[in-house]
């Protein structure tokens, strides 16, 4: 099933979600680090453009047909991910599309992404902060229209939280179907967060009960603005165990281990880890990048150094040719 959520929360079908994905992803193992090792393969989630965002957006995407939206405003880094994702998803729905940006160092996927929103028809808003870059989202005069859907970095929101929720059944049914081991630990890379909030519910849901390692890619206040830390996720992920109708009290945020050493200066920049870690993957036939996966898969292979239960890589970056 497409989406295994639904089966167990029958009230989540009025949200109609909307197939985006080619689910489930594959779960590979990964000899060269050890027969311990596993990937999720969320890299080559869907065509032509894979990655975490797009389960994210097949809940957002529901949302947004159910209103009379005409344009989607978003915001992110020069070469965003989400903004592509969500770029390509408004040229195919043919809604417009406006993405706030903040610099970030460059690489050549930072010109890929770019050259390809605008070949998608988005309307680039570039700032020379990530704070100028929020305030235009945050003071868009789209916001007194009803037109318009503002969609936060990383293609966060409450509903969006709900994909990777709905991510961990699907890897529960792998496990039960013997495809790969119960993982007693998983890496992901931590920006926006509603992956991790999505994940922390689902394996609680799940009774995986793994402990969820969430690596930190972004600095964690913007002045009094959370941006990226364990607060905000673990609220994100309450507001998620909520949309399932599950008493408040019940949720366990325990599951959930934050890693802030692997972010080195800065967002976007990378560090001599994850520079190894990129070459390591590269070995396994894993592309990455040094933004967000490539930190996560440092700490992976840190962990997987000392490893003596299962533990697996969620794979977010999309690894499709553009």
């Amino acid at each position: 099933m497409t989406w295994p959520l639904l089966s167990r929360f029958a009230h989540l079908a009025s949200l109609a979600p909307v197939a985006l994905c080619d689910l489930p992803t594959p779960v590979e193992p990964l000899p060269a680090l050890g027969s311990l090792c596993w990937v999720k393969r969320d890299d080559i989630s869907a065509h032509p453009y894979g990655g975490n965002k797009l389960r994210k957006l097949e809940w957002v995407l529901g949302e947004i047909r159910q209103r009379p939206i005409k344009r989607v405003v978003t915001l992110g880094a020069t070469g965003t991910n989400a903004g592509l994702a969500t770029a390509l998803l408004c040229e195919q729905e043919q809604l417009g599309c406006e993405i706030f940006t903040f610099p970030q160092p460059d690489a050549p996927v930072v010109h890929q992404n770019r050259q390809r929103m605008q070949q998608a028809g988005a309307q680039l808003h570039d700032r020379n902060s990530l704070l100028r870059a929020a305030l235009g989202w945050y003071l868009h005069p789209g916001r007194l229209r009803r037109d318009h859907y503002f969609l936060y970095a990383g293609c966060s929101n409450p509903l969006a939280s709900l994909g990777y929720a709905n991510a961990m059944l699907e890897l529960e049914q792998q496990i039960n179907d013997s495809l790969c081991p119960a993982p007693s630990d998983i890496v992901v890379a931590a920006g926006s967060g509603a992956t991790v909030a999505g994940l922390l519910v689902g394996n609680q849901l799940s009774g995986l009960n793994a402990r969820i390692h969430a690596v930190q890619v972004a600095q964690d206040h913007l002045g009094p603005f959370s941006v990226c830390n364990a607060r905000l996720v673990i609220r994100m992920a309450r507001q998620c165990w909520q949309q399932l109708g599950l008493p408040r009290e019940q949720f366990d945020s325990s599951f959930l281990q934050w890693h802030d050493n692997y972010l080195g200066t800065g967002y976007g920049h990378p560090t001599a880890a994850s520079i190894q870690a990129v070459n390591a993957a590269a070995h396994s036939g894993l592309t990455l990048e040094n933004t967000y996966t490539g930190k996560a898969f440092a700490a992976f292979l840190a962990l997987a150094n000392t490893a003596v239960q299962p533990c697996l890589f969620w794979h977010t970056f999309n690894s499709h040719p553009q």
